[in-house]
């Protein structure tokens, strides 16, 4: 009898199942390592992410409905002030509003999509980190300006002000789409704070292994994790400028979230991150520190 080997849709569809199954053995099994993941997650986001991203989410949504989303520094600017990941959902809002193709918004939220530079020096507190993740960042943005406008259909103010609905109806639009994102925000955050916490109870993993991998799946944890390890300057500059210039899966999750209406291509951007990360490094390998 003949058996048909199965596609590639099939085979990755059995892998997710597959990946679901053991992760809720996982949470059958380590229940109180879930919790702690979980608690932690929800604790970052709650007194961290939302105070300091909620406002900007709003008013960046605003803004696009208003038609003022416009210009490549709205995202320049919204980007490097306010970090992850409002870099990307101001580049999808220059796509949507028409100030941008599509094709300059993926450059633009791979140069802006980054940890806010408040972030860096108040949390982190290395400056040689503050260099490897701004440094490469800049120069990325040097093709930005060679840029041509994206010409867009214009109406006249008559019209506009017909077809623009009242500000509340806008502030109500805004709100929900911020409501949205938020809570698609701290549920990444939640899921890959718990896995970076399982992931620190491997105790056959090298310390360097336990920090490493907890970092490259939820950002701050990792971070923490590099400065309460003992790790020497360069070491701990390292990894928090690996952390901080890919994301964590964390940070590629809400990426993702905030341009689904663009439909920017995540192999590109995990692409550029790679390169970025490989900058840093580099740059902290070069840095003298005392």
């Amino acid at each position: 009898m003949h058996h048909r080997k199965p596609n590639r849709q099939e085979l990755k569809k059995r892998s997710v199942h597959i990946l679901f199954c053991l992760i809720f053995i996982c949470l059958l099994c380590f229940p109180q390592t879930a919790r702690t993941g979980a608690y932690a997650g929800m604790t970052l986001w709650a007194n961290t992410v939302i105070p300091v991203l909620f406002p900007f989410l709003l008013a960046s949504g605003l803004f696009a409905s208003l038609g003022m989303a416009s210009g490549k520094w709205y995202a320049v600017l919204l980007g490097f002030l306010c970090g992850y990941p409002m870099g990307a959902k101001a580049a999808c809002d220059l796509v949507k509003e028409g100030s941008v193709t599509k094709k300059q918004g993926q450059w633009l939220m791979c140069c802006c999509n980054l940890p806010s530079p408040m972030f860096l020096t108040g949390f982190i507190r290395i400056p040689a980190v503050t260099w490897a993740v701004y440094v490469p960042a800049v120069m990325l943005l040097i093709p930005v300006f060679f840029f041509p406008e994206h010409k867009k259909r214009k109406l006249s103010s008559e019209s506009h002000s017909e077809d623009l609905p009242g500000i509340m109806p806008l502030l109500e639009q805004a709100m929900d789409s911020s409501v949205k994102i938020m809570i698609k925000i701290g549920i990444y955050m939640m899921v890959f704070s718990i896995l970076s916490v399982w992931i620190q109870t491997f105790h056959f993993l090298s310390p360097f292994m336990r920090t490493l991998l907890p970092g490259l799946s939820e950002m701050t944890i990792g971070i923490n994790a590099a400065k309460n390890a003992g790790f020497s300057m360069r070491q701990q500059a390292v990894l928090c400028a690996i952390f901080c210039t890919f994301g964590g899966c964390s940070g590629l999750s809400q990426t993702k979230s905030v341009t689904e209406d663009a439909a920017f291509s995540m192999k590109f951007y995990i692409l550029i991150r790679l390169l970025h990360v490989a900058a840093a490094v580099i740059i902290i390998c070069c840095w003298h520190f005392e």
